[in-house]
């Protein structure tokens, strides 16, 4: 009893730092470029606080499983954390709404202060959240690498993922964004210039998604259909949950529908991607 007390007191107040973490990024960075967009509408304090539940849960769950600690421990954290939640999504954000955008939605400043601001908030959050819930127990006398060296075998089950996340974005936004998303869809995305390499593109991003769940299959102390679902679990609440939040770059109709969209794309991406990857766990 006393134990799940002391465990349900540390993760709230994680929560409450992770929420703190967010504030202190924005100040800082907000003296050198603003992260507010005339007439955005503000964020309430629960959807603020609902993000910072799921992502402290999310990072809870990494850090309890992992064959990791001290540094190691931190680098697969940051890396997983901030690449799924920001990094990866500052990509495609820079190319859709400015690069392939007619006129660009937004600044390519704009997109830089964003992603600095998810960093600093990550290096702020995540030793914090490694220190409150640390293991008590050693992984043993030796850890693995964080990476092992390339070889072709694992090249090329990367190379798959990055094809299976293509074919899971073009799928999930051919059948499910654009129908369900409707009239507001042409609000965000109407002006679009997509070059027909575009799914090179995607591809290209696949191989840093393939990156990341093999960093999670790699180093989790978790074994089969758990495996698989926690995966696709953390990517669709790490890349989804910010959503909760109102956008000024979208309808909240195609929010909501976005928001859909990411979670079934990456439910179903994390999980084949970790059963693809699944045997070379243990690569020294």
């Amino acid at each position: 009893m006393k134990s799940g007390l002391f465990f349900c007191a540390r993760f709230l107040a994680l929560c409450l730092w992770h929420f703190m973490s967010v504030a202190i990024a924005a100040l800082v960075v907000g003296n050198v470029v603003s992260l507010v967009d005339q007439g955005q509408p503000s964020a309430g304090f629960a959807s603020l606080f609902a993000i910072s539940i799921l992502e402290t849960a999310v990072v809870v769950w990494m850090i309890t499983r992992s064959n990791l600690s001290g540094i190691r421990l931190l680098v697969v954290t940051l890396v997983v954390f901030h690449g799924v939640k920001i990094f990866l999504m500052m990509i495609e954000l820079a190319f859709f709404l400015n690069i392939w955008a007619s006129p660009p939605m937004i600044s390519l400043e704009r997109v830089l202060a964003l992603e600095v601001h998810g960093l600093l908030m990550a290096c702020l959050f995540c030793p914090v959240a490694i220190a409150t819930f640390k293991k008590r127990t050693s992984p043993g006398p030796i850890q693995p690498t964080i990476f092992p060296l390339f070889h072709s075998s694992l090249m090329i089950k990367l190379l798959n993922v990055s094809v299976l996340y293509a074919v899971c974005y073009w799928m999930t936004g051919s059948f499910l964004l654009i129908p369900l998303a409707g009239k507001s869809f042409d609000f965000t995305y109407g002006n679009l210039q997509v070059p027909s390499w575009m799914p090179l593109f995607q591809m290209g991003r696949g191989v840093l998604w393939a990156l990341v769940v093999f960093l999670l299959v790699r180093h989790l102390r978790v074994h089969g259909i758990r495996l698989y679902v926690g995966i696709g679990v953390t990517l669709a609440i790490l890349g989804g949950a910010q959503l909760l939040m109102p956008n000024p770059y979208m309808l909240d109709h195609l929010r909501y529908v976005h928001l859909l969209e990411i979670l079934v794309s990456m439910l179903i991406f994390g999980g084949l991607a970790g059963w693809i990857l699944r045997k070379e766990r243990w690569l020294p």
